[in-house]
């Protein structure tokens, strides 16, 4: 997959190309992008996803938004796992958000990415003031020579997926509601930092990973997860929080990978969450953290052995 984060997008090869945020990669995402990769391989197109960071309701309305449920690392990762040919990170300003919707389709899509074919949302709206929809295209198809594929909302329990939806599901814990949402595992990824080491001295050892400002997370608390580390999958329990039974000042995102005794400072590893456990708590004593621990740990084995039965 190429990737392209800047505005030099030109290319040479006509293109089937979707637009919008794709925070999450969420279902309905996904039948886009499924309808992408079939109009470009039926056609011999390349497959585009138009997509922009900063996120726009950081650039337009920067308090309102909570926040991205993945970074961008981890959705790129996404995308190239789905075979997109190039994936556009386009720079968002506030120049850019005053461009009209003809100049952002004749201009942009049309004269550097060659585009022949545009799937979009039923509920997408893209340009100055969001003047632009899939009315706006189809009424336009003749006279620029494109094709318009309007793909319509995806439901679950009679509710449109979004990634508003999911943010507020995430935000509230519902990490299996979101992973249906998603249609995969939610994830935090990232390099191993070296953390107090308290864990080691607890005889539950810990990869730790830095929290992102630009991202949410679920709330505080302990979360049934399952690691990957050099292609490899191993059961786990992850805390997420400020560790108060020892006075933690910072957020972490502290990981007991079971059965793993590797030192794994720097490399890359991905935390897929499966289940809340418990809320974050302070605790009289170290024993009793260990105490808890130890159950923790031992609710993650069971839940995972009922998965597999």
């Amino acid at each position: 997959m190429k990737y392209i984060s800047d505005s030099s997008i030109y290319q040479n090869k006509f293109s089937v190309v979707t637009l919008g945020n794709f925070d999450g990669i969420h279902l309905g995402h996904r039948k886009l992008i499924e309808t992408v990769k079939k109009e470009s391989k039926k056609r011999g197109y390349q497959s585009v996803v138009f997509s922009f960071y900063p996120h726009p309701q950081l650039v337009i309305k920067k308090n309102n938004f909570q926040g991205m449920i993945f970074s961008r690392n981890e959705k790129k990762k996404k995308l190239e796992n789905m075979g997109i040919d190039i994936y556009i990170e386009y720079p968002f300003t506030k120049e850019f958000a005053n461009i009209s919707p003809e100049e952002f389709v004749k201009d942009i899509l049309i004269k550097q990415l060659k585009t022949k074919v545009i799937v979009i949302g039923s509920n997408n709206r893209f340009g100055r003031k969001q003047e632009g929809n899939v009315q706006f295209l189809k009424e336009r198809e003749k006279k620029w020579g494109i094709s318009v594929i309007e793909i319509s909302h995806v439901l679950k329990d009679n509710k449109i997926i979004s990634s508003s939806r999911i943010r507020k599901e995430l935000l509230n814990g519902n990490i299996q509601k979101v992973n249906e949402l998603l249609g995969s595992p939610y994830v935090i990824s990232g390099n191993v930092i070296e953390g107090k080491k308290l864990g080691r001295i607890l005889g539950y050892p810990t990869v730790n990973i830095s929290s992102q400002e630009e991202r949410i997370y679920p709330p505080n608390g302990v979360y049934i997860t399952r690691t990957k580390w050099n292609n490899k999958n191993f059961y786990s329990v992850t805390n997420i929080g400020y560790n108060p039974t020892v006075n933690g000042k910072n957020k972490n995102i502290e990981t007991y990978i079971i059965d793993f005794n590797k030192d794994i400072y720097g490399e890359m590893i991905e935390v897929e969450f499966y289940k809340w456990v418990r809320k974050e708590q302070k605790f009289e004593s170290i024993d009793k953290l260990v105490e808890q621990l130890k159950k923790d740990v031992n609710i993650a084995k069971l839940y995972f052995k009922n998965c597999n039965n």
